[in-house]
C-alpha cells in the first residue's frame, strides 16, 4: 500500500532569528512499507523526526531525496486527478485539537468541509452525513449545532476523527493524537480508532513517543532516533530491543499503572 523509499530531509538552522548554512537532518535515509489493513506505529523521542516523516508521508513537506509510492504512485509527482484521489484516501488526526478546528465553525461545517470538495450534496443531505458520522464516532446528532469551546479535548478529539473518516480514506496519519489527553480518554480514543479501523477496514501510520500505548495499540513497530529508523519490531519483541533509542524509552517510561502493566485493556481494544 505504502511503500516509503531512502527519504530523507534536511531544514535549516536557525540562530537568532537568521538562517546559518549549516543544515539539521531530520530524516535520514528512512525505508518503510505499510501493508494494508495494519497499525504501523513509528516510536521514537521529541525531536527524532517522527513528524516530519509523517508530513513526507501526506505531502505537506518534500523530501531531499527519496520517494513515497501509494498503490505505485509517487506522492510528491503527482497529475492533479492523482492529487485529489490521495488527499481523500490519505487523512491525518493531529494531536493538537483545538487548534485542527476553526473556532468560528459549528461541528456541522467542520465535518462537512473535506466531504463537500469530494460530492454535491444539499443541505439535508451534509446533515445526515454529518450525523452519522458523529454517531460513528459516539457522540449525538445533536452536536453538530455546536461550536468547537463546547466541547471537552476528547470530544473534540471524536470531532477531528469524524473529519478524518468522512472521505472514506484509506490510510489515517494519526500525529500524537491521543498524547495531550488524560490515560482515561486516551483509553476510549484507543478503542473507539480500533473499532473504526475494523468497521471501515482502515490503515493506521500512529505517530507516537509513548512506548505504552504503543504497546496497546500497534501490530508492528518502527523505533525512530536521530532521523533514522533503528529497530523495526513486533510488540512482542520490544524487550529484547537492541538499539540505545529502543533502551531509552524502555527506561524512560514508567506509566501508570492501569496502562503498564494491564492485559486487559489490549484485550478491550480488540473487542
Amino acid at each position: 500500500m505504502i511503500l516509503m523509499q531512502n527519504l530523507s530531509k534536511s531544514f535549516s538552522h536557525s540562530r537568532f532569528y537568521k538562517k546559518s548554512k549549516s543544515k539539521v537532518k531530520a530524516v535520514e535515509n528512512v525505508s518503510l512499507s505499510i501493508n494494508e489493513g495494519s497499525c504501523f506505529t513509528l516510536l521514537g523521542q521529541s525531536g527524532s523526526g517522527k513528524s516530519t516523516l509523517g508530513k513526507i508521508l501526506l505531502g505537506i513537506e518534500k523530501p531531499d531525496a527519496g520517494e513515497v509510492l501509494f498503490d505505485g504512485i509517487d506522492v510528491h509527482n503527482t497529475t492533479t486527478k492523482e492529487r485529489k484521489m490521495l488527499q481523500k484516501s490519505l487523512q491525518v488526526v493531529f494531536q493538537d485539537c483545538h487548534s485542527a478546528v476553526n473556532p468560528k465553525l459549528k461541528v456541522r461545517d467542520i465535518i462537512a468541509e473535506p466531504i463537500l470538495v469530494y460530492e454535491k450534496l444539499d443541505g439535508s443531505e451534509i446533515e445526515e452525513r454529518v450525523g452519522e458520522l458523529l454517531k460513528m464516532v459516539g457522540l449525538s446528532e445533536e452536536d453538530m449545532m455546536k461550536y468547537p469551546q463546547q466541547f471537552s479535548g476528547g470530544q473534540l478529539q471524536r470531532i477531528t476523527i469524524a473529519r478524518a473518516i468522512s472521505t472514506k480514506p484509506r490510510l489515517i496519519v494519526l500525529d500524537e493524537s491521543v498524547n495531550s489527553l488524560d490515560v482515561l480518554v486516551q483509553i476510549s480514543i484507543l478503542k473507539l480508532l480500533k473499532r473504526l479501523q475494523r468497521e471501515l477496514k482502515l490503515t493506521y501510520f500512529f505517530i507516537t513517543h509513548d512506548l505504552h500505548v504503543a504497546r496497546l495499540f500497534a501490530d508492528e513497530i518502527a523505533v525512530m532516533h536521530k532521523g533514522r529508523i533503528v529497530e523495526h519490531l513486533r510488540v512482542d519483541e520490544l524487550e529484547q530491543a537492541k538499539h540505545e533509542g529502543t533502551k531509552a524509552l524502555l527506561n524512560s517510561q514508567l506509566k501508570i499503572d492501569c496502562i503498564h502493566n494491564s492485559l486487559d485493556l489490549k484485550e478491550d481494544l480488540e473487542l
